[in-house]
């Protein structure tokens, strides 16, 4: 989510106008994160790798599924939705756009998403 900042900012013209083009690397895009967790605690399935298989059993505490969606609890069990895929990069539009503080550079963009949970 913290690269789909970046590159969110990367593309505002206003926000162009004032950085420094940064350099960065995009190496991989891999699956929806959250198919592991959800396919333990829907069915009961751990990934086939020993070390993914540990990584979900260990995590797992720290999830819930509730109407089908994801949810991360955080240190004051507040639920954070979890997200991925188009859902990021619309949140963090929105968040970017003005909804939450207007023109934000990555970083702050990336912080004030997750502290909006």
């Amino acid at each position: 989510m913290k690269h789909d900042a970046v590159e969110l900012q990367g593309k505002c013209t206003k926000c162009r106008e004032c950085l420094d083009v940064k350099e960065a690397l995009f190496i991989e895009e891999a699956g929806d994160w959250r198919q592991p967790y959800l396919d333990f605690f829907e069915h009961k399935l751990l990934p086939s790798n020993r070390n993914d298989a540990l990584k979900v059993q260990k995590k797992s505490t720290r999830f819930f599924i509730e109407d089908g969606l994801l949810f991360r609890r955080r240190l004051n069990q507040a639920p954070l939705r979890c997200i991925a895929g188009d859902e990021v990069t619309t949140v963090l539009k929105e968040v970017h756009s003005g909804d939450c503080g207007e023109h934000q550079g990555g970083s702050r963009l990336f912080k004030k998403v997750l502290q909006l949970g």
